[in-house]
């Protein structure tokens, strides 16, 4: 693995160096061997990383991308239902979002089917008596 070490040499300027080594654990035994104390130390390609996309897995910023546009395609559809939809049209919406089991019979009078039997009225002209 290979460290990126920022340091002050003896005189107090400031000075960079890359330290390569078998594991995490082994970075300040040989900054130490190399007498040098560390200001900042980081992985070598860890900020190229950090730079180009955050770290993120591709998987994530697709789902933020989908949930974007799932969130959008709602806002555009409650604009249009509650603004600019006509008064019939939010009529068939809730129809056809309605269970039929719910929709009420809007017949009225003696030859209206009974509510809630599925019953179709039928009656017998004089013409066929």
């Amino acid at each position: 693995m290979k460290f990126d070490v920022a340091y002050r040499t003896a005189d107090g300027a400031l000075a960079e160096t890359t330290v390569e080594v078998a594991d995490r654990n082994a970075v300040y035994s040989e900054l130490r061997r190399l007498g040098i104390t560390p200001i900042s130390l980081s992985e070598s390609g860890a900020k190229k990383k950090r730079a180009k996309g955050g770290g993120q897995s591709p998987a994530v910023g697709l789902a933020k991308v989908v949930v974007m546009l799932v969130l959008l395609a709602v806002a555009a559809l409650c604009v249009w239902y509650f603004v600019l939809a006509d008064e019939g049209t939010r009529r068939h919406v809730r129809s056809v979002l309605t269970p039929s089991s719910k929709i009420e019979m809007r017949q009225h009078g003696p030859d209206a089917p009974r509510k809630g039997t599925g019953a179709v009225s039928v009656r017998i002209s004089e013409q066929q008596k």
